[in-house]
């Protein structure tokens, strides 16, 4: 993937998800043409206590996003 298409995914999840902002994903490629990003980020949460979460972007070669989801963990 270029890094011109994964500059534009990342503003977009920026964009939604303020915390990520300055980090970069892990890229892998799905099938040909569609890549996978994936950001992690920890939370803090009362207690002391943190809580990872994940976004995962599937993106076409040209930084089109097909879909986005996010899990905690």
């Amino acid at each position: 993937m270029k890094s011109e298409a994964i500059r534009r995914v990342n503003e977009k999840v920026y964009k939604k998800h303020i915390k990520l902002q300055g980090k970069n994903p892990k890229v892998s490629e799905v099938q040909p043409g569609t890549y996978l990003l994936q950001y992690s980020f920890d939370d803090a949460l009362p207690g002391g206590k943190s809580l990872t979460q994940t976004i995962r972007v599937v993106a076409d070669e040209d930084g089109n996003i097909k879909k986005m989801s996010t899990s905690r963990g």
